[in-house]
């Protein structure tokens, strides 16, 4: 069972990144070594709450049925609800450009070749970490780095770059953490991405008050792998 984290509660405080996970194996003759990366980076936060009147009721529920992390919820990050601008689309581009078509629809430019994409910015796949965009606007970069994409649901990646896009539309770009279960077609969702967490220690129905001041909780969650 999955919930939604309610927007209208907001935290007061918010601590949430991508943890990876490294090994350093140490050279007992020389004291040195590599730092490799290992597989399994996952997002984690820690919210500080101090719930309403109106939500305490729901926190506190939901806290005394989270049965050490059973309960999974969608949770999002708080400081990247707004998302990025929407990708320029091939179609925009296609109108600058006053391209022409054939009758089998495929286009052609001024001179400079054939236009074989179309369309709007949407998810087309991906592996590992790596997401395959179409209907994107040729030459510009479809998603800009750092954004916060969520590629199917309860997953949410960090866009770590790419090369730009192709001529046809086509733009890879690289994604951390890598890519658990295969990417939802459809329109690239970066505004209120929520990532499937779970809660970790048991004291989480702590809530230190002090008279005449909200109740307030810290909470620990990780990503649900």
């Amino acid at each position: 069972m999955s919930l939604d984290w309610p927007l209208d509660l907001h935290p007061v405080a918010q601590t949430f990144y991508l943890r990876t996970l490294t090994a350093a194996p140490i050279s007992a003759l020389t004291g040195a070594g590599p730092v490799l990366g290992r597989a399994g980076a996952r997002w984690v936060a820690e919210l500080t709450v101090e719930p309403t009147m109106g939500r305490l009721p729901w926190l506190e529920a939901l806290l005394t049925r989270q049965r050490a992390g059973a309960v999974e919820l969608l949770l999002p990050d708080f400081t990247r609800l707004a998302g990025v601008p929407a990708p320029a689309t091939f179609d925009a581009y296609a109108a600058d450009l006053g391209e022409s078509r054939f009758d089998d629809d495929t286009a052609f430019d001024d001179g400079t070749g054939f236009c074989e994409g179309a369309g709007t910015p949407a998810i087309a796949g991906g592996c590992r970490g790596l997401l395959v965009l179409t209907g994107c606007r040729p030459g510009g970069i479809a998603i800009l780095a750092g954004a916060f994409l969520q590629a199917s649901p309860g997953r949410a990646h960090l866009v770590a770059g790419g090369p730009g896009t192709d001529r046809d539309g086509i733009a890879v770009v690289a994604v951390a953490p890598p890519l658990r279960e295969p990417p939802v077609p459809g329109l690239p969702q970066t505004a209120v991405s929520r990532v499937r967490m779970r809660l970790t220690g048991g004291a989480a129905l702590a809530s230190p008050t002090a008279p005449a001041q909200r109740a307030r909780y810290r909470l620990s969650f990780v990503e649900v792998l």
